[in-house]
């Protein structure tokens, strides 16, 4: 693979690997290693996608963060199976948006 488009839905993350931001929470060593491995195709995507629209992703992470460690083999989580099989039937995922002003009681 010579081409990797990469989807990402923290959009200060999204902003920091394409050059447009220079300050994230991420540690810099992880920050490095993360354009160190984005260095090894020769075309690199980066797009800001909601978590909506890559569920897989969204339970990954989640993932992660319950079980750190390096991950290897071909094992998916049950969770993790559930959303591939979804998108592959397209299942779509609305945006649960809360209504303007619904935070402070004012009217829209």
């Amino acid at each position: 693979m010579e081409r990797l488009v990469v989807e990402g839905d923290d959009l200060v993350l999204v902003q920091l690997l394409r050059g447009e931001e220079t300050q994230t929470r991420i540690p810099a060593a992880m920050h490095e290693e993360i354009l160190r491995l984005l260095g090894c195709f020769a075309e690199v995507e980066v797009q800001h996608i909601y978590r909506e629209g890559n569920q897989v992703a969204d339970v990954l992470c989640r993932q992660a963060y319950q079980y750190p460690g390096v991950w290897t083999g071909a094992y998916l989580s049950p969770a993790v199976a559930e959303k591939v099989d979804e998108d592959r039937r397209g299942a779509a995922h609305e945006r649960l948006c809360k209504p303007r002003g619904a935070a402070t009681g004012a009217r829209t």
